[in-house]
């Protein structure tokens, strides 16, 4: 096989390698030097430097090239067509308000062609799933205009100053590799820092996941465009939106996709990849990327039968992570556990679809529970119980239990459970090789069927895909709120004004997550009081609790107390129009204020009070 045959066959594993390259090769730079047009030629010509000398020593082979079908089906003309169609929809869809679910900016018949889209890939058996995968996958990319949420403008915010300054202090072993992609791409490609930001997660995931596994398992698994359709049944809120962690745990579960197949690890290269791909997960995230790291020595050690590191292996991977816990913060407590979950409902007040839907997200604990056994069973069947993903799944698992016993005082409870729930997720995704067999023995069961029996099936699961597209996203409908407001425009007006009309800079802002959000990354990290920034944020901690007093009963004295503490001498407080009570608190507070402003026709009220000498 001649250099462009063997480019063309690894062209995925080169791909993923480049990127790898990128991360590990960047937060080098990062942490000794900095970023800026040197690093990124430097990181350029080093990553393909690097990725030659993997290719031709360790890759290509004279293995005969694969022969391949260049002719274009009818199928996948229509597929290509509603796919591009629904892309449309999202794109018209995009808003810049503040979106507390992106359902409510897309029309009824954005599901009724993702439905025909869905069974036309199920009875084509079409390998552009991918196009799903994107769909599924980018909907927060389309509809959120300026971000999804608070994380990735803190992000983009970091960004920025790494941007004008070459780095940020102090200088972390966490973030910096997504920050060395964001860079990289920021000076290569003609698109902004904040379309590269939010697009990183959601469209990488869905090109390497789906084609990972084709690459893996395509000769193998002769329905695997099915059984790529039916894992998106499982929750993948986690691939929707970018923030270090997101992308953490997409490398994790590309060195469980890639691992999961024996032939690849036979070859030269399989075991230098997975390492690469998991020091890459370390420098996004710790937490993905401890776990990826002693999963790779679990590899390393069982291939060269060191049964004992092999044990000690598994058991640093129980114990490290909740040890570090308490490195970062943590204080040992009893867990706060709710079993509402446990309780079972059967529902019928709204339209049969919104019924449906609902029914599996109130049973999700007993069905995920039921999907769980019944794909550990058959796997452990397949593979014996001694296999690495499952022995890895339950050390997770207890490494999550014992987690729970951490606690993070200084966390809003929003947040305080959000370490050990990294660790679950973890924890699940080394299931993916179980779910995968599960639904790759669920197809090859109704392909064998008859016909009409196979019509309902797809009936059903495409019904069931667009119930789990919709579960995956912020919802506010009849049966669930998700209390959450994306960052709107109106948000960044507000903390324009405040800047503009403000009479000092010795003032503090009490606002929610959004406008805080805002701030930072129009404004930065300019300025704080004993330790707190001076826009409040909803992550707990002593402004925050002053602001949602003033809201719930408005006090000049309050804040004449918050600035004394903390040695202030002016405040503004902002209300969002969705919060609770808007009237009664925008009345009584107007009362209390020196001055009184309002954003975008009344979207957001914003009150001053001065005590300036």
């Amino acid at each position: 096989m001649n250099i462009l045959n063997s480019i063309k066959k690894n062209a995925l594993i080169l791909s993923i390698l480049f990127i790898s390259l990128i991360v590990n090769i960047g937060s080098i730079f990062y942490y000794f030097y900095r970023f800026n047009n040197l690093s990124f030629v430097s990181i350029f010509i080093l990553s393909l430097l690097s990725l030659f000398f993997f290719f031709y020593f360790i890759i290509y082979t004279k293995d005969q090239q694969e022969e391949q079908s260049n002719k274009i089906k009818m199928s996948s003309l229509l597929i290509s067509l509603l796919s591009f169609s629904l892309f449309f929809i999202l794109s018209k869809a995009s808003t810049d308000l503040a979106v507390s679910s992106p359902w409510h900016f897309l029309p009824p018949y954005f599901f009724v062609l993702l439905f025909v889209l869905i069974l036309s890939l199920v009875y084509f058996k079409s390998r552009l799933v991918v196009l799903l995968y994107l769909i599924f996958f980018s909907v927060s990319f389309f509809v959120y205009q300026i971000a999804f949420g608070y994380d990735q403008l803190l992000h983009q915010r970091s960004m920025i100053e790494i941007l004008k300054f070459g780095f940020i202090e102090p200088k972390t072993f966490y973030y910096i590799g997504q920050y060395s992609l964001e860079f990289f791409f920021n000076k290569l490609l003609p698109f902004s820092l904040e379309n590269i930001s939010k697009s990183l997660v959601p469209l990488l995931s869905a090109i390497l996941i789906p084609v990972s596994f084709l690459f893996n398992f395509r000769k193998d698994e002769k329905n695997i465009n099915l059984v790529l359709i039916l894992l998106l049944l499982l929750p993948f809120s986690i691939f929707t939106y970018t923030v270090p962690q997101n992308l953490a745990f997409l490398f994790l579960t590309l060195i469980i996709i890639f691992s999961s197949n024996d032939n690849f690890l036979k070859e030269r290269y399989g075991f230098p990849f997975i390492f690469l791909l998991s020091l890459s997960a370390f420098f996004i995230h710790p937490i993905s990327g401890i776990s990826a790291l002693i999963f790779f020595s679990i590899l390393l050690f069982k291939k060269f039968k060191k049964k004992a590191l092999v044990i000690l292996s598994y058991l640093a991977q129980i114990l490290v992570l909740p040890i570090l816990l308490f490195f970062v913060g943590g204080s040992l407590a009893l867990p706060d556990v709710s079993f509402d979950f446990l309780q079972p409902k059967i529902l019928g007040q709204e339209n049969v679809y919104l019924n449906f839907v609902y029914f599996f997200f109130y049973n999700r604990f007993y069905i995920f529970i039921f999907l769980i056994i019944i794909s550990l069973y058959l796997f452990i069947k397949k593979k014996g119980v001694n296999n690495i993903f499952v022995l890895n799944f339950f050390a997770l698992f207890f490494s999550y239990i014992i987690s729970l016993f951490v606690s993070f005082p200084f966390l809003s409870d929003i947040d305080k459970g959000s370490y050990s729930n990294r660790l679950l997720i973890s924890s699940l995704l080394f299931l993916i090789p179980a779910f995968f067999n599960f639904f790759s023995e669920l197809a090859a069961v109704v392909l064998k069927q008859k016909k009409h029996f196979r019509f309902y099936v797809g009936i059903f699961f495409a019904l069931f895909l667009l119930a789990s597209i919709y579960l995956n996203y912020p919802r506010k409908d009849n049966y669930f709120n998700s209390r959450g407001y994306s960052v709107s425009s109106s948000d960044f007006e507000a903390v324009r004004l405040i800047e503009d009309v403000k009479i000092n800079d010795n003032y503090i802002v009490l606002a929610n997550q959004q406008v805080g959000a805002a701030a930072i990354k129009e404004f930065g990290f300019k300025r704080y009081y004993d330790g707190w920034l001076y826009y409040s944020v909803q992550t707990g901690g002593l402004f925050y609790d002053y602001y949602l007093r003033m809201l719930d009963k408005p006090n000049r004295e309050l804040i004449e107390e918050l600035l004394s503490e903390i040695g202030a001498d002016n405040a503004y407080v902002v209300i969002n129009d969705y919060w609770w009570a808007y009237e009664r608190i925008i009345n009584e507070m107007k009362v209390e204020a020196d001055i009184y402003y309002q954003v975008d026709d009344g979207k957001i009220s914003i009150f001053h009070f001065n005590f300036r000498d």
